[in-house]
């Protein structure tokens, strides 16, 4: 039978891993992440990132009536190969569960991109920022992934360095018959109701290749999710940082 601890995913997410020290007391959200839904007990480890590299494994000194962990060990984690989505806006309130498995999937940055046929909703920030960290729980990555403000196409095209880029398409190339770089990658997945001919036209005389990821046509959300799905299948396992990182 498993343990309270291995019941949820008992990995942290600590901005200020870095600077904590050997020993300190954990308050806030966290902490009560830890004793109440992973109801850790004295002398179970856990796993911690900043979502910027660095991972720690954690001893839990006391859990009662505060929370204090010890420092065990640290390892830092290079960033991984920029794996950039610009994404219009997907139908109501699907935004919330594309920010999560986007995150799940090791996209590294998150551009919303609002267009002529579709914005995104305003005031979402700390929710999405909430998503991002529970898919990072989940993920047991080094890394959170990037969810910039919403902008114009115009804008997130020129802010995009990557060298491979795509164009969700479903006039595209097929997918399948695409190398799988595991260089720097972009993708642009229209709104809803899709791209307008003049942005599309944009896209392409910026680099973008249109690309087929299915046999039909998807949602704007499913779009986003397969090419995910198709990055992080290419690239080399990351390994599972929660297995315990050496210092």
């Amino acid at each position: 039978m498993r343990s309270a601890a291995e019941a949820a995913p008992s990995f942290l997410y600590l901005p200020a891993l870095r600077t904590l020290g050997e020993r300190f007391t954990l308050e806030g959200e966290e902490a009560r992440y830890l004793t109440r839904v992973v109801r850790a007990r004295e002398n179970e480890r856990v796993t911690a990132s900043d979502g910027s590299g660095h991972v720690a494994v954690l001893r839990v000194e006391r859990a009662r009536p505060e929370l204090v962990l010890v420092l065990e060990s640290a390892r830092e984690h290079p960033r991984p190969p920029s794996a950039r989505l610009i994404c219009g806006a997907p139908e109501g309130e699907r935004g919330d569960w594309l920010v999560e498995k986007l995150a799940e999937l090791g996209v590294t940055d998150l551009d919303p991109v609002d267009t002529e046929r579709g914005r995104w909703p305003a005031g979402r920030d700390g929710r999405w920022e909430r998503l991002a960290v529970a898919a990072l729980r989940q993920s047991r990555s080094a890394w959170k992934m990037a969810i910039h403000t919403a902008t114009g196409l115009s804008e997130a095209m020129a802010a995009a360095r990557e060298r491979t880029r795509w164009l969700a398409d479903p006039d595209g190339a097929a997918a399948s018959r695409l190398p799988m770089a595991q260089d720097t990658v972009v993708a642009a997945v229209g709104p809803s109701p899709g791209f307008t001919e003049p942005e599309r036209k944009a896209l392409r005389g910026s680099g973008f290749e249109p690309v087929r990821v299915a046999s039909y046509r998807l949602r704007t959300e499913t779009a986003a999710l397969t090419v995910a799905a198709l990055w992080a299948a290419a690239r080399s396992p990351a390994g599972d940082v929660g297995s315990g990182p050496e210092a």
